[in-house]
């Protein structure tokens, strides 16, 4: 039999078509936006306070190194209840597949309001920004009075909603309360940033919504309260949630910054105020990088904040598909 015979009688598997994943695409091109944006402040708005010499910085070197196992031991703490979680209990109702004709809305049930009627949202958002003119001209400048008049309307609503959600699924409830609250976080770090832009890098203008709150024991407990949530919130979910566990490595890698300034706050606070602040991956830390300390903190909550609303989504997804799964 000939070739060309032999290839007639064979169908050709159709070609291979490049399958883009939108998600990730629309993650790198925010992703470059934000670091495009952080190296020109860099570079052309340096945040102005005092320096450490490399002398001052080296002699913290234990501090950093103690931090650093501590992190790297609840992180093996973690990862070893995690793996012993799935061994016992199994895979988690997470890893539920969707059935081949299963359509899901586009934005899951699970992160809609799904107790509160839609004329009270509306009233909500109206009063908001009713409010919002008043406030601006009223407010002489303060942010925190802005975002109290935006929030406040919608403060009842979202009590009446967590209620419901805890009651329905505590796991998810607690997963988004967190996912709110680090969202917060990361408006107050640009917030800071832009007035950092504002001011030529005048740190004491630049403060965030909430200035009062922008020191140090605030920021650690705050921090370290979200990286401890994540470990265990892997635990609990045992795993499953990818975007989660790399959440949780970049919250302790943020960790052990705060581990380290937390410790230079409290113990030798002279040096923190002479420019200790820079921490390890500061400018002028211990280590150093081109970032200033706002400009550095404000990437970790960055790579922190983009994979928890990817864990979140997912999770949404998860918890929609387990409740269409019907009951054994």
């Amino acid at each position: 039999m000939s070739t060309s015979a032999a290839d007639a009688g064979h169908i050709a598997p159709p070609p291979r078509r490049l399958v883009v994943d939108r998600r990730l695409m629309g993650v790198a091109i925010v992703t470059e936006i934000v670091a495009v944006a952080l190296a020109y402040m860099a570079i052309y708005v340096p945040v102005l306070g005092p320096k450490l010499t490399r002398d001052e910085v080296n002699r913290h070197w234990v501090a950093a190194v103690v931090s650093a196992i501590v992190v790297v031991c609840f992180g093996y703490y973690i990862v070893r209840t995690t793996l012993r979680a799935r061994r016992i209990l199994g895979p988690s109702t997470e890893g539920v597949r969707v059935r081949s004709d299963e359509r899901l809305p586009r934005i899951p049930h699970a992160l809609r309001f799904e107790r509160v009627p839609g004329r009270w949202q509306r009233i909500a958002a109206a009063i908001s920004l009713a409010t919002l003119p008043v406030t601006i001209g009223l407010g002489d400048g303060r942010l925190w009075l802005i975002w109290l008049a935006l929030l406040a309307p919608w403060a009842p609503l979202v009590v009446m909603e967590a209620r419901f959600k805890f009651s329905v699924n505590a796991v998810f409830a607690s997963f988004g309360l967190m996912v709110i609250l680090q969202s917060l976080h990361m408006v107050e770090h640009s917030t800071q940033v832009v007035q950092l832009a504002v001011t030529g890098g005048a740190l004491a203008d630049s403060h965030g919504v909430i200035g009062q709150l922008d020191f140090e024991t605030v920021h650690f407990f705050a921090d370290t309260a979200l990286w401890i949530s994540l470990g265990l919130l892997a635990v609990i979910l045992r795993g499953r949630n990818v975007w989660l566990w790399v959440a949780f490595v970049a919250a302790s890698l943020h960790e052990i910054e705060h581990l380290y300034l937390f410790w230079l706050y409290v113990v030798e606070h002279t040096v923190y105020l002479s420019g200790g602040a820079a921490g390890i991956m500061g400018q002028y830390g211990l280590i150093g990088s081109p970032l200033d300390r706002p400009y550095l903190h404000y990437t970790y909550n960055f790579i922190v904040s983009v994979p928890l609303l990817l864990a979140f989504w997912d999770q949404a997804r998860y918890v929609d598909r387990t409740r269409s799964q019907p009951s054994a």
